[in-house]
């Protein structure tokens, strides 16, 4: 399991409907809908050690939500700054994992007040075990 954290920021919308956001950026300008939360401290070389379906829990004091995203056959990401989970199977530099089963609209809309508070986030990630029948 791959932990990492992210602050909330009071324009924090999480109105996306298909993709969400973590940015090491410490601000958030222009629209940034997708975006939930800045100043990520994830390392994309402990990222890239990853492969196939993932499960993401997403954790502020009591609050939690999760969700599942696949990382796409042979693909690393490679931007430093930006960590983008997407509902589609577009994938750029900036794509960690697609095929996500949320995106920042379908978020715990508790934990998305409490981003635009300030309060900081706990994001943990595993490669998803495969269930033996």
């Amino acid at each position: 399991m791959i932990s990492f954290t992210v602050k909330g920021h009071p324009k924090i919308s999480a109105e996306h409907k298909s993709t969400l956001e973590f940015t090491k950026e410490d601000h958030i300008s222009g629209n940034g809908d997708c975006i939930l939360g800045i100043s990520s401290n994830h390392d994309i070389e402990t990222l890239n050690k990853l492969n196939g379906r993932l499960i993401f829990t997403l954790n502020i004091g009591d609050l939690k939500d999760s969700f599942e995203a696949t990382i796409p056959k042979n693909h690393r990401i490679s931007d430093k700054r930006e960590l983008v989970i997407r509902t589609s199977s577009f994938v750029s530099t900036r794509t960690y994992a697609i095929a996500s089963t949320k995106a920042s609209l379908d978020i715990n809309r508790d934990i998305i007040e409490a981003l635009k508070k300030g309060s900081t986030m706990e994001i943990s990630v595993y490669e998803k075990t495969k269930s033996i029948q």
